[in-house]
């Protein structure tokens, strides 16, 4: 019988072995780029109710963050990594998170990267409940901007994320909002965020401008994509003194999904009810609103 209980789940992992997606004992081997340099890409998919999320978006997400680090992604392995996620419901995986990691493979430093490698890693997490969804979240937005490069990117080097996150969490919050060297919003620590802006009649849901190899904005995610198709929603640049001004916010990711925000700094939202809807609208889409 299947259970949604993850706490006795121990991590599985799975590797690419040529010709097809097979279970493997172990982490990245220690000669690997991936470990020894942070040469990897990766794509996190939630699993709920036995069934992957947004497969075909996190797949065309790990391809264009291969791509931009030049980490080749064969024909071979894409179809293999397809057919694996097909075929996920018949594990009857427990709710919890699959990771997709491409690779450089061993060699040396800057030597050409001929043959990737690939390992996927399921763990169990707690997906938000109703009530963390109806309760919302908190924010923080950070006062150092981010003044490097590759925000956003999926790769090895994701400390910077992990430190704005860090710091939100030092205060009490439950996220944080990161700044460009320009003082415009690129993303939240951890997420991508969502913004009701005000007009005259009504509101316009917006985003901070995305960047297909992160270099130049936030990195666009598989939730945003979906929340794309569903809704309308207008890139802007976002200023803190835009924020002042929102009704409604969310942050998205594949574990949270589309998560209303409460407030930013202690200041409450004017109306999180547009963030809420959507958030579960997201549910129903996947099946996993629970009905009355």
């Amino acid at each position: 019988m299947k259970t949604s209980s993850t706490k006795a789940a121990a991590l599985r992992s799975w590797c690419w072995d040529g010709c097809a997606i097979t279970p493997f004992q172990g982490g990245i081997p220690l000669a690997d780029r991936g470990f020894r340099y942070g040469q990897h890409v990766f794509e996190s998919i939630a699993v709920r109710n036995g069934l992957p999320l947004l497969t075909s978006e996190h797949l065309a997400l790990l391809a264009v963050s291969a791509a931009s680090k030049g980490i080749p992604l064969s024909r071979s392995l894409a179809s293999a990594l397809r057919g694996f996620l097909r075929t996920l419901p018949t594990i009857e995986l427990p709710d919890g998170m699959l990771r997709l990691y491409l690779t450089a493979g061993p060699g040396a430093p800057a030597s050409a990267v001929r043959t990737s490698a690939c390992f996927v890693a399921w763990e169990g997490v707690v997906f938000p409940s109703p009530a963390k969804l109806a309760k919302g979240m908190q924010l923080h937005l950070l006062e150092k901007p981010f003044l490097g490069e590759g925000w956003g990117e999926k790769s090895g080097n994701y400390e910077a994320h992990v430190r704005a996150l860090e710091s939100a969490l030092g205060l009490g919050a439950d996220e944080a909002i990161v700044l460009n060297a320009k003082g415009r919003v690129l993303s939240c620590a951890m997420g991508n965020l969502l913004v009701w802006m005000p007009l005259k009649s009504g509101s316009v849901l917006c985003s901070p401008p995305s960047s297909p190899g992160a270099t130049a904005g936030a990195r666009s995610g598989a939730v945003l994509e979906w929340v794309r198709r569903h809704t309308r929603v207008e890139e802007r640049e976002l200023t803190p003194r835009d924020l002042l001004r929102a009704i409604a916010m969310a942050v998205t990711n594949s574990r949270l999904g589309v998560m209303p925000v409460a407030g930013v700094d202690g200041r409450k939202l004017a109306d999180s009810s547009p963030a809420l809807r959507l958030s579960q609208e997201y549910l129903r889409s996947h099946d996993l609103l629970r009905r009355p």
